[in-house]
This record gives C-alpha cells, sequence and structure tokens, in this order.
C-alpha cells in the first residue's frame, strides 16, 4: 500500500519550487516514483503531469507608485487606516468652565484619543486659537506661567502635520494673585 502524502509536504515543496523559481515559471510538472515518492518539477519528465499556476503580478504590476513613491509605507498604511473609524481626540481635563487656581499660572491638561499614535501621526494643543508648543506624541501637556484669566483649549490630531481630529473647544478660567498682592520677600535682621 502506498502512502499519500500529506498536504503540507505538498504545499512546502510546492512553496520552495516556486521560491526558487523566482515566480517566473507558470508550469510545474509532477510524478510519482517507483517508491510512491511525488516529485515536483520545472523540468518536463516522460509521464508528468502539469500543474498550471497562477504567476504572481509583479510588484510594479501590484504597486505601481510603490517603486517611484519616497514612503510606500505610507501608502500601506494608508490602506490599513482606511478601514479604521475616523479619528477622534476628547479633552479630559480640565473640564469645560472649569476654574483653575494656580499662582504659578501652570494648567495641565490631558486628552484621549481613539487612534494610536503611529508613525506621522502627533498631537497638538491650541490655546486660545494658537498652537501651543510644537506638535507631540503625548497626549499630556503641562502650560506654565499661563496669564490669568479665560482661556480657550483645543486639541487636534495630525497625520504628517494635516489635521484630521479636533476636540471640542472648552473654556477655563485661571485665577492667579495679581503681582500688587504679592507679599515682598522676608528680610532676615543681622
Amino acid at each position: 500500500m502506498k502512502k499519500a502524502p500529506s498536504p503540507l509536504l505538498f504545499t512546502i515543496t510546492l512553496a520552495g519550487l516556486i521560491t526558487a523559481t523566482g515566480l517566473q515559471a507558470t508550469t510545474i510538472y509532477t510524478w510519482e516514483d517507483e517508491n510512491g515518492v511525488i516529485h515536483f518539477s520545472d523540468q518536463a519528465k516522460p509521464g508528468a503531469s502539469t500543474v498550471e499556476l497562477n504567476t504572481l503580478p509583479s510588484i510594479e504590476t501590484r504597486h505601481p507608485t510603490a517603486i517611484s513613491s519616497a514612503e510606500p509605507d505610507v501608502m500601506e498604511a494608508d490602506k490599513a487606516e482606511s478601514a479604521l473609524p475616523p479619528a477622534t481626540i476628547r479633552l479630559l481635563s480640565p473640564l469645560h468652565q472649569q476654574t483653575i487656581r494656580d499662582n504659578e499660572g501652570i494648567i495641565s491638561v490631558s486628552a484621549v484619543s481613539n487612534r494610536k499614535l503611529d508613525k506621522g501621526h502627533t498631537v497638538q494643543l491650541l490655546l486660545d486659537g494658537k498652537p501651543y508648543g510644537r506638535p507631540q506624541t503625548q497626549l499630556n501637556w503641562r502650560m506654565v506661567n499661563i496669564d490669568r484669566g479665560s482661556h480657550t483649549l483645543r486639541a487636534q490630531v495630525l497625520k504628517y502635520g494635516k489635521v484630521i481630529a479636533s476636540s471640542d473647544m472648552i473654556t477655563v478660567y485661571l485665577h492667579r494673585a495679581s503681582l500688587l498682592q504679592r507679599k515682598p520677600p522676608a528680610v532676615t535682621p543681622k
């Protein structure tokens, strides 16, 4: 009784043959020898049957711009990203209409996004409609020496510098002691 070759062996052998031929051969020949062993080859042999393969298109055919593009990974990332829901970002703290009391003018801001900040993605904080600092990959900011009064905050997700999501704008109120109310440094008697 002849032992049938396993499907895994067939797949591995066929994959090796395709790799060895550089995806150029379209016809594979197969035959069984006197010991019941099945062979595969790109060379014809008397009594061999053929296995027709669909050739894979060249990389130029599959991705005509991938060869000429400066960033082929960007194309693949765009395809994967298009399957995701639209990007969103939301400010967690401070809360809308919150009053912050800090004499050093410090406002700590944190946000959350539904997207992982992968290659090319950054976030920008807007203070009173203007960028605060540089775009970054962290969703937390520590703003220092902010003037007292009313301020608006908004966070944006950027992809290669282009805004793809914005949070709602919130208003916060910063209370700081006036310069006129500061106590002078204590003088120690000699």
